[in-house]
């Protein structure tokens, strides 16, 4: 080969030089995958030297490389990590990476705008490899708004989420917009995106208050507190942390451990909050899913959102909910738990439930 045959290869050459230069600085800098105490073998670890035009040069497929460090197998490998994500993924109620990680395009938009489009999720969705921290899984990750603009880096959790939760073409039938529950002109929200409405919250825990602000991760993630954190996968429905009976039935600290995660059982139960709370859960065997949206709710305060399943119209055929005092609403409506039925009603200038009924309305 002569020189002048060489000469298409020098840029090439430059520009690998380059890659190499800016990888060493990161890889110097960085703490996480980039961090020499983590990963020893640097870059290697996840690329392969060579590989084709406009190609990652990835060792292993998409997800599937993930698994190689965070994976239920254990090689060995320096900079392996402990946590086993894979096994977490394969609990009944996860993200489906394994099942639909071949959806995955690289440089792919969410939310999705095809109705067609094949729901899916990726590692990469939520993680940027390159600048993720411990502390901070889901930095360097591209964010929605939840209301039509793209953000570059997401600064809050709920924006990654927002990327598949929100206005998504291709949503399930039984899936709603959860950004549009967290509306700050909501009569009600759980303070995700801002603080709450309620100035007035006696079962708060005492990390707590009115002022807090809560991430998606409070309630989502991992059952097992011993493994990694996260919402990759959980034996509770919906990806929940904690147990969160929704069917009618006996309460106990276990049936609603996600609620008393941040509301005291016994301000619950004592009622503090709300005049009625014993003899709905307790005597009448209600879930707090019968009554309350755990979101938000655009209509009502203290996210009420009748369970439809449980709550019709009264024998008037009202269906309704109004502030009487604070802590003392009054219900228009028939609740049907297990084998009872509560008709909410006024009678005579009286407020009844079915034939017992008490003046002050």
């Amino acid at each position: 080969m002569t020189a002048k045959n060489k000469l298409p290869y020098l840029p090439m050459i430059f520009i690998c030089s380059i890659f190499v230069l800016i990888g060493g600085i990161a890889y110097a800098l960085n703490e996480t995958h980039l961090a020499k105490s983590k990963l020893p073998q640097g870059c290697q670890s996840c690329h392969r030297n060579h590989g084709s035009t406009g190609s990652v040069m990835l060792e292993r497929p998409k997800d599937e490389l993930c698994f190689k460090c965070h994976g239920a197998v254990k090689s060995g490998i320096p900079g392996e990590a402990q946590g086993d994500i894979y096994s977490i993924v394969l609990k009944r109620s996860s993200h489906p990476v394994i099942q639909t990680t071949q959806y995955h395009v690289r440089g792919e938009s969410l939310p999705e705008r095809l109705p067609s489009a094949n729901r899916h999720a990726s590692c990469y969705d939520c993680h940027n490899p390159h600048l993720s921290t411990a502390d901070r899984a889901y930095r360097g990750t591209k964010g929605y708004s939840g209301r039509g603009q793209d953000i570059i880096h997401a600064q809050n959790e709920y924006e990654v989420c927002y990327r598949c939760h929100s206005d998504s073409d291709n949503l399930p039938p039984d899936a709603s917009n959860i950004a549009s529950k967290f509306e700050a002109g909501n009569a009600s929200f759980h303070p995700v995106e801002t603080i709450g409405k309620n100035s007035n919250m006696p079962s708060l825990t005492s990390d707590l208050s009115t002022a807090s602000i809560i991430t998606c991760g409070g309630c989502h993630g991992n059952d097992d507190k011993t493994g990694p954190k996260g919402p990759h996968g959980s034996i509770y429905d919906a990806i929940l942390s904690e147990n969160y009976s929704m069917e009618s039935g006996a309460e106990s600290p276990s049936a609603y451990e996600l609620c008393y995660k941040c509301h005291r059982r016994a301000s619950i139960l004592d009622d503090e909050s709300f005049a009625a709370h014993q003899r709905h859960v307790v005597f009448g065997n209600a879930s707090c899913f019968a009554c309350h949206d755990a979101h938000g709710n655009t209509d009502h305060k203290n996210l009420i959102n009748f369970d439809t399943r449980i709550v019709t119209p009264n024998s008037l055929g009202e269906l309704s909910y109004l502030e009487y005092s604070p802590g003392k609403p009054r219900c228009f409506l028939t609740c049907h738990i297990d084998t009872a039925t509560y008709d909410h009603k006024l009678t005579g200038g009286l407020y009844c439930i079915n034939s017992v009924c008490q003046p002050g309305w």
